[in-house]
């Protein structure tokens, strides 16, 4: 854990923002290079992510807020203070998704073709930003006694909620899960059976492991739907059957599209 990796002065350089940057801006460089490949200008892509990063932190704080209002009610002005923490990933992804498939419209370019060039991209930049959560200290997992457990120093949050125990480090679980998918959208992307079929795959398999994973982290009782000893159920973890419906809706949909376009040709 290494929320501040250097001090500037008065100017903290810390390791989540860090890697977020650094998600972003390799992101875009992939990103740019299957768009030349593909024959769309590269610049467009730039544009995208400005607009996609706006709507992604919106989004995720909107999300955020809304699933712990209790907490601002008393004081709503809290809502503003970004900075200090309280983002929700899925928020992030729908407004982040929604924002770039218009921008794509906008520009001329079908948003099926340009979501499919993207999409390892969001696998690759949720892998860096996990290892920021990492050293971060924050998303971290329920105690375990696993050789590959992680205790986390004192004052830090794990070692607040845990007393010092060693816990599953569920945000590097999380970031190999999201490396695994990158690799596996590129392969895919060679025999891809039609445009969007990249975008609504990633959704899927980034809903699932979210799915598999959030029983062994560590959540607030309020980010909690059930929770006993036999079953628990998360607020992330409904959001991700949810977005693994609308992603197979989606599939058919485009599936049907494309067929009727081929029958029609």
């Amino acid at each position: 854990m290494i929320p501040v990796l250097l001090e500037l002065g008065p100017i903290p350089l810390r390791s989540y923002g860090l890697m977020m940057a650094l998600a972003f801006a390799l992101g875009i460089w992939f990103a740019r290079r299957r768009a030349r490949a593909a024959g769309i200008n590269p610049d467009v892509i730039i544009d995208f992510a400005f607009v996609v990063i706006i709507a992604s932190i919106l989004g995720s704080r909107f999300a955020y807020v809304a699933g712990h209002w209790p907490q601002y009610v008393s004081e709503p002005i809290g809502v503003l203070r970004i900075w200090d923490g309280g983002l929700t990933q899925y928020g992030g992804f729908v407004a982040g998704i929604a924002a770039g498939l218009l921008f794509f419209r906008v520009k001329g370019i079908d948003p099926w073709r340009g979501a499919d060039l993207v999409a390892p991209s969001l696998a690759l930049g949720v892998a860096l930003g996990r290892i920021g959560c990492f050293l971060n200290g924050c998303c971290f997992g329920k105690t375990c006694d696993l050789p590959w457990a992680v205790t986390f120093p004192e004052g830090s949050p794990a070692w607040d909620a845990f007393l010092g125990a060693p816990v599953h480090p569920t945000q590097l679980y999380a970031a190999l899960a999201a490396l695994g998918i990158f690799f596996v959208l590129l392969a895919v992307d060679r025999k891809k059976p039609y445009d969007g079929f990249l975008l609504w795959l990633f959704v899927i398999l980034l809903a699932a492991y979210r799915f598999l994973i959030d029983p062994i982290r560590q959540y607030s009782w309020i980010s909690m739907i059930r929770n006993t000893e036999k079953f628990s159920l998360t607020r992330n973890q409904v959001m991700g059957l949810v977005l693994i419906a609308v992603s197979l809706a989606f599939m058919f949909y485009l599936r049907k599209r494309d067929l009727k376009s081929r029958g029609a040709a």
